[in-house]
């Protein structure tokens, strides 16, 4: 119960092939066959072999008949014999050969060597089928057996390097299989090429051009070798270098890898006319139909993308259809194309209409009579993901249902029916269907997802950490250019507080060059996010750019979704370090490269409401809400503005369209809620917060405002009731200490509430307010020392909360420390710009750092997380505002918390009995 290859995958092991199943029967027949040939032979030259007189030939014949006749009435015991030695029949000795035999051995020796052939081709794909199902071991040594049979066999030499590179990949066994192989063989033109790709993917350059030049003198306009060394010399800058080789490749034969190639060399160097007489000219060159299917595709999207000609484009994909009937590569691409019109013309979401044209595809498809079917189960996986990324999860199972009866051995398929099982809780089912897929084909994506289901839902109860990394492991292993592996093993890394482990994993991953670039730089941005690395952070995430920009110049991919993820989250980057301007630019940008984004045009206008350009924003918000109108961040965001402009009744209506787009989503619930409380309609703001827990009960700022307003209304009870609720789900809210503070000091306590401060301070370290509050506090008894310590505390833990620098000035003012004065001003005005349009410095991006540096201080950072990410819930017609009984639903909290004895250690302590728990003091 094992796999070969550092595997960890627990999978029933076939046994090893028996040799072949031959009854005795037939040996005995096959040696009959022979005699009789023999005598044949015998009696056709009589002159030049004696033969003794007694032996009747014709007798002998009749023996042979008879006895043939017994044995078939006999029965048929099995024997067994080795898989290479019976294809090779022992040969009588050279005294017994005849004249006749001896003049035939030509075609013997032909016979023997075809039927060779044929072994050592079914040996192979038995090597092959045993890799691809993750025996490596096992197809290691069918492919030792063939090279001890035939010594010159290339491809089982090519097949057993890639497999030891595989195996061992940080060791010189390919390499020294590759020696091995080219010494057999030393004309083998892709020995030579594949043994300088893995030169080039381990770093050593110098020796891969050695050995593409080495190739390229076998066969100079050879198409595999000149595309692999024009990449190699593209990586590294050289891009005259490959255009050449590409070149003299394409004048002796047109591939598809080729001309693609090369139409991206010419889409960068922005010879869009160049490129499609490029693409025109070779289509009739290609030799087969999924070499044109690629080109079609490819000169497709150079008309949508870069001529706007969107009618062209879907000709030349239905031209590729019509070529390539089966070809579910097209069939997606179309349907991704139809997605992208409907929404540039109708204005409607581009996944809806996606799905629209995929169901009629699937439709067709399985049209009675249609005898044109796809190779695979692609366009109904397409279908179900938008489903599953829906929530429409009834539907998605449906889809891959369907899917699944016309292509049971498709092992994505079941990728994704296990993806939609995590998702509705059914982890059991995930963890057996992903088995099912694993079976049919080891691949990365199930193998990352089978990780992924351990380490959130682990089986035994406990996450086993060391198998999800060897998952990652061996994930890495089937597909090294598979970027998600990548990503989740370095946030696994990240999240156990392994910096520098998970940073080199992302540098393996940046190495390797990976189809889905976007996700192992969004990853390794993260990363240096979380350690408060901003610099590195906006360079790493600017080089993710530039590479996924590259990677889908010339053809479109469904990884240019994730691309998009690297300009929101390098804007919001700009944003958060005061540089609102460049901002605005890689918004504006991220629109034009990838549509009309909802995140990135939330992120635009929040952009111009920093800019103070409120009328650009509200054409920014209504483009976001047009694309995505269940962004609940969106509605929220575009509400807060209005409301803060005085358009209180536009601001209810925001809201009001935000919670019945999103329900689940407690912040809109929070804003509404305070917009009326500040109206002067308490009830309705009661009945807000009431019913945004009921919906959203761990949004854990409801409680802390709702406290707030029973605090304004003096009822007092109530605020205590709701902010130990908060505290209690959340000690390290910084924002719950003080409402509790203030809850305290209406009461008069004041000894209570530099104790309740400083135990905040002790949960939420990063909380600058509470260093402000406190501050405020011992400055009121007259503690100027220690409140001025704890002013300069809270700005270095958060350098961009300006209300710390207005106490400490005011401080400083009041006993009259000049000199105090003018370092605060110039430590203030280095970190905040007063004009947004002068160039941004980097004093910002410093001050941000720090804060996020701060803040792991406490706890092990979880990554930053994008302010504009989408929510999508199910749909609620109303909002039940009026149907919450607020007494009944205060009371409740009051009981419970009662019966845990947490509102009297919170608020009816004595100052000579304060007690932590042990579970802050950890913290």
């Amino acid at each position: 119960m094992r796999t070969d290859g550092g595997g960890v995958v627990r999978r029933r092991e076939r046994a090893e092939a028996k040799p072949l199943l031959l009854p005795v029967r037939e040996c005995i027949l096959l040696v009959v066959f022979l005699a009789i040939q023999a005598s044949c032979f015998m009696t056709q030259a009589p002159a030049r072999r004696s033969v003794h007189p007694s032996i009747n030939t014709g007798s002998v014949h009749l023996r042979f008949a008879r006895r043939r006749l017994f044995l078939s009435r006999m029965p048929i015991p099995q024997v067994y014999l080795p898989t290479l030695s019976a294809s090779i029949a022992k040969s009588t000795s050279p005294a017994d050969r005849s004249p006749d035999y001896a003049s035939n051995r030509s075609l013997s020796k032909k016979r023997k060597r075809n039927t060779k052939r044929y072994e050592i081709r079914q040996l192979f794909q038995k090597a092959k089928d045993l890799e691809r199902k993750g025996h490596w071991r096992k197809a290691a040594d069918v492919l030792n057996e063939i090279l001890v049979w035939d010594p010159a066999d290339a491809h089982s030499h090519l097949a057993l390097a890639r497999l030891e590179g595989r195996r061992f990949p940080d060791t010189n066994k390919a390499c020294e299989a590759f020696g091995k192989g080219t010494e057999a063989c030393p004309n083998s033109v892709h020995l030579w090429q594949a043994w300088a790709v893995h030169e080039d993917s381990s770093g050593h350059v110098d020796r891969a051009r050695e050995l593409f030049e080495k190739a390229l003198a076998i066969d100079p306009h050879n198409p595999y070798v000149c595309h692999a060394f024009g990449l190699m010399e593209r990586k590294l800058g050289n891009v005259e270098s490959a255009k050449k080789l590409w070149a003299l490749a394409l004048q002796k034969k047109s591939t598809a890898a080729l001309v693609c190639q090369m139409g991206e060399l010419f889409i960068a160097e922005n010879q869009l006319d160049q490129t499609r007489e490029l693409y025109s000219k070779h289509l009739l060159r290609l030799e087969t139909a999924k070499d044109r299917t690629e080109v079609y595709l490819a000169a497709a999207w150079l008309e949508e993308r870069y001529f706007t000609n969107y009618i062209k484009a879907e000709e030349l994909i239905k031209s590729a259809l019509a070529l390539n009937p089966s070809s579910s590569v097209a069939h997606v691409a179309l349907a991704r194309l139809e997605g992208r019109n409907r929404q540039r013309i109708r204005g409607e979401g581009y996944e809806s209409a996606t799905a629209r044209r995929l169901a009629s595809a699937c439709i067709s498809l399985e049209t009675e009579g249609n005898t044109v079917q796809p190779d695979d189960g692609r366009v109904f996986n397409a279908w179900a993901h938008i489903e599953i990324k829906g929530r429409r999860f009834s539907s998605a199972r449906n889809i891959l249902r369907r899917g699944l009866s016309r292509y049971p051995e498709d092992y994505s398929l079941l990728q994704a029916a296990g993806i939609l099982e995590e998702r509705v809780g059914n982890y059991t089912g995930a963890r057996a269907i992903y088995g099912k897929s694993l079976r049919i084909q080891p691949a990365a994506p199930t193998l990352v997802a089978y990780a992924l289901l351990d380490l959130r839902h682990p089986s035994s109860g406990e996450a086993n950490f060391t198998r999800v990394k060897a998952l990652f492991e061996e994930a890495i292993l089937l597909d090294p250019r598979h970027g998600p592996a990548y990503n989740s093993y370095g946030n696994l890394e990240l999240r156990q507080g392994n910096i520098r482990t998970a940073r080199n994993i992302f540098e393996r991953g940046i190495l390797a060059h990976c189809s889905d670039v976007a996700s192992v730089y969004h990853g390794y941005a993260r990363l240096e996010l979380s350690i408060g690395n901003v610099k590195k952070a906006r360079e790493i995430l600017v080089d993710g750019i530039r590479e996924a920009c590259q990677q889908d110049a010339g053809m479109d991919s469904p990884h240019r979704e994730r691309a998009l993820f690297l300009s929101h989250t390098l804007g919001m980057l700009e944003l958060n370090s005061n540089r609102p301007i460049d901002a605005l630019s890689i918004f504006i940008d991220g629109v034009n490269r990838y549509g009309n984004s909802s995140q990135l045009l939330l992120g635009a206008a929040l952009c111009e409401v920093k800019l103070g350009n409120e009328v650009n924003a509200r054409m920014l918000f209504e483009r976001s809400l047009l694309v995505d109108e269940k962004h609940p961040q969106a509605w929220q965001a575009w509400g807060v503005m209005e409301l803060r402009a005085g358009n209180t009744l536009t601001a209810q209506t925001l809201f009001e369209c935000g919670i019945k787009a999103a329900p689940k989503h407690g912040a809109l619930w929070l804003a509404y809620a305070i917009s009326e409380g500040r109206l002067g309609n308490p009830e309705t703001a009661r009945s807000l917060f009431a019913n945004g827990i009921k919906h959203s009960p761990r949004h854990i700022p409801l409680y802390q405002a709702w406290a707030s307003l029973e605090l304004r209304e003096a009822n007092y009870n109530a605020a205590k009731a709701l902010i130990s609720e908060a505290l209690t789900r959340d000690k390290r809210n910084g924002s719950g200490w003080l409402v509790a503070a203030e809850i305290e000091k209406s009461l008069g306590n004041a000894g209570l509430v530099n104790l309740i401060l400083r135990r905040g301070i002790e949960c939420a370290p990063t909380n600058a307010e509470l260093y402000r509050a406190l501050g405020d506090s011992l400055l009121q008894r007259g503690n100027v020392l220690e409140a001025r310590e704890i002013f300069e505390k809270g700005i270095d833990v958060d350098p961009l909360h300006a209300p710390l620098y207005h106490s400490l000035a005011e401080l400083e003012a009041r006993i009259f420390n000049v000199e105090g004065l003018s370092k605060l001003n110039a430590r203030a005005t280095k970190v905040f710009k007063t004009n947004a349009l002068e160039p941004p410095s980097t004093a910002g991006e410093e001050a941000w750092g720090t804060k996020i540096r701060a803040g792991r201080l406490s706890s092990t950072p979880t990554g930053v997380k994008a302010l504009a990410e989408r929510i999508v819930e199910d749909d609620i017609s109303d909002l039940f505002l009026n149907n919450t009984n607020l007494d009944l639903f205060i009371e409740s909290i009051s009981e419970s918390l009662m019966e845990d004895g947490l509102v009297g250690q919170l608020f009816n302590m004595e100052m000579d009995r304060i007690e932590i728990d042990s579970d802050v003091a950890k913290t």
